[in-house]
């Protein structure tokens, strides 16, 4: 008999709504760069890339051309943010409704539980202890654990590889465009979840196997063509 096939999750805007802590130490960067804060949805929309794509878009006004000078200043403003999301990122986070019930019930069947993440390790693994998950979601792969990031299907490869789990079966669920082409590229399923941080409408435009408009459905009646 198969083994039930593995899930593996984004976290934020996924598997748990951290935006506001996201927003509070990218606006403690822009303060230290004489810039003014940002607002949630502005924050929201920088969100899935990594840390440090983030802050190269909320410091665009302030960043140099390309080159080592800007390498540099990125490298100067993720570790003001570091020094400030080790400190602040699990004050505000919290799961979204259901996360914790879908997961002990995939648990239950058997099913293999990750999470793939393009946020550093350092706070995603913090994250989903203070959340309670970790007792669900034994493996955590963050953005600094791979050789590249999503869309890369790196992330997801090293997930399957520690969960020793097969890519066959398998599932990619997220908010954004990288899980989805993440898990398109791997050959995996993927579910959108059309409740986080991603543009819905870019999601279904993007395609996917499934969309969920909460945690663990239900599905969304809209599909595109």
């Amino acid at each position: 008999m198969a083994a039930p096939s593995a899930f593996l999750f984004d976290l934020d805007g996924t598997l748990a709504d951290t935006l506001v802590d996201i927003a509070a130490s990218t606006n403690h960067v822009r303060h230290q760069h004489g810039l003014p804060a940002l607002a949630l949805p502005a924050v929201r929309a920088l969100v899935g890339h990594g840390a440090r794509s983030l802050l190269a878009r909320a410091l665009a006004d302030r960043l140099p051309p390309e080159g080592p000078e800007r390498v540099r200043a990125i490298d100067l403003a993720f570790a003001l943010y570091t020094e400030h999301h080790d400190r602040t990122c699990t004050t505000h986070a919290q799961p979204y409704p259901g996360v914790r019930e879908h997961l002990a019930a995939l648990a239950a069947a058997g099913h293999g539980l990750a999470v793939v993440t393009n946020k550093p390790r350092r706070f995603a693994v913090p994250i989903v202890k203070a959340l309670g998950l970790d007792r669900w979601l034994p493996v955590v792969v963050g953005g600094d654990d791979a050789a590249a990031l999503k869309p890369d299907p790196a992330p997801l490869r090293l997930a399957l590889e520690r969960l020793g789990a097969m890519a066959a079966g398998a599932c990619m669920v997220g908010d954004g465009l990288p899980d989805l082409r993440a898990g398109k590229a791997l050959g995996v399923r993927t579910i959108a979840c059309l409740y986080g941080y991603g543009d819905p409408v870019a999601l279904q435009a993007e395609g996917a196997d499934g969309y969920w408009t909460a945690f663990g459905g239900p599905s969304a009646t809209h599909r595109p063509h």
